[in-house]
């Protein structure tokens, strides 16, 4: 599954509106998708890692989640787990306006960045990907 058919055009305007131009997809490895969109002062964009995609480096779902949380994280960037939305998901606020969001679905992980988006607009950005 591609990054596109996570968050799809339409389910994306919905939750952020339709001033975002994107999204701008790139497929750097099988099952392994980026999706970006640009807005005229904030945007958001994702990786979408699949279950294969995760196999073939060797990992695990389970593994990524952790992983790419623990990346981020130091003495004042904790995550904050967001229970109810996906397998897993959490966020940690990168400063700057910006924050990361990491959804565990049952078919992968996808891994988001927020720049100026609010974080009611970030939750449903969560939800809309968190399911298969």
């Amino acid at each position: 599954m591609r990054c596109d058919a996570v968050l799809t055009q339409a389910e994306a305007v919905a939750i952020v509106g339709d001033s975002y131009q994107g999204p701008a997809v790139d497929e750097p490895s099988p099952g392994f998708t980026r999706c970006e969109w640009q807005g005229s002062d904030s945007n958001f964009g994702f990786t979408f890692a699949s279950l294969k995609s995760l196999s073939a480096d060797g990992t695990t779902a389970d593994k990524t989640f952790d992983i790419d949380l623990r990346a981020v994280e130091d003495g004042t960037k904790k995550r904050e787990l967001l229970p109810g939305i996906g397998v897993n998901a959490a966020t940690v606020d990168l400063g700057g306006d910006a924050a990361l969001l990491e959804v565990q679905r049952a078919d992968g992980v996808a891994r988001m960045i927020v720049y100026k988006i609010d974080r009611d607009r970030m939750l449903a950005l969560a939800k809309a990907i968190a399911t298969p």
